[in-house]
């Protein structure tokens, strides 16, 4: 059985480079790996980075929609 890196490299686009960790998790700007170590946020992208993770104001306003 695959697992997500392997996943991942099989079905995506290689355009980016990518740290060798998964992300399960994430709340404001910390995220947790599938080994519960945590880590502060620091990638930037495309739009939405600004607004962190989990965000209540985010959550609500698409539920909303």
């Amino acid at each position: 059985m695959m697992d997500t890196m392997q996943r991942a490299d099989k079905y995506m686009f290689q355009t980016y480079g990518r740290f060798p960790l998964t992300l399960v998790r994430g709340e404001g700007c910390r995220v947790w790996d599938e080994e519960g170590k945590e880590y502060l946020d620091f990638v930037a992208g495309i739009a939405v980075c600004a607004l962190g993770h989990s965000s209540p104001v985010v959550t609500r306003a698409l539920e909303e929609q």
